[in-house]
């Protein structure tokens, strides 16, 4: 499989880990059912979530994943 389609693989698998367990949270504290309780996990997890991160290089394109909490480049090989 090819770098590029491992990092976009992981950053929907991640996506979709942080996007359940916010919906899962706001539905287990929030009673009654509204547009909230789908746009808040929404709005986590593209935040939360590492994005997909492509660096230039000489040798050719480096792919890696970066996250909010970090500033080092995650490779992905």
């Amino acid at each position: 499989m090819s770098p590029k389609i491992k990092v976009f693989v992981i950053y929907a698998l991640s996506f979709f880990i942080v996007f359940a367990v916010t919906w899962l949270i706001t539905d287990y504290f929030v009673a009654k059912e509204s547009i909230w309780t789908t746009f808040i996990p929404i709005g986590a997890a593209m935040i939360l979530a590492p994005k997909p991160h492509i660096e230039e290089t000489q040798s050719g394109r480096q792919y890696g994943l970066k996250s909010i909490f970090s500033k080092k480049i995650f490779p992905v090989n």
